[in-house]
């Protein structure tokens, strides 16, 4: 389980969410939705996070957890993507 307080991978989701959604900030207790989310923009946000950050964030976790906060805690529990070199 990753350090919710790990500043460098929540700073990195931040960005994921600022970028998706085309906003300049964001809370713990922003919607996705509310902030003009939607199901596409839900599939590429769980794409970005796969790919940039290397958690299985799943498009059902965004749409399961569309508060910021909660998504990070998801963010916080999922297996990585794909193995790292280490792991091999």
């Amino acid at each position: 389980m990753r350090d919710v307080d790990d500043r460098t991978w929540v700073a990195e989701f931040e960005e994921l969410w600022k970028e998706v959604l085309g906003v300049d900030t964001v809370d713990d207790d922003d919607d996705f939705f509310d902030l003009g989310g939607h199901s596409l923009s839900a599939l590429r946000l769980s794409t970005l996070i796969r790919q940039e950050l290397n958690l299985a964030v799943m498009f059902g976790h965004v749409l399961e957890n569309p508060r910021f906060a909660d998504l990070r805690t998801v963010a916080g529990q999922v297996p990585a993507d794909r193995p790292t070199a280490e792991a091999r």
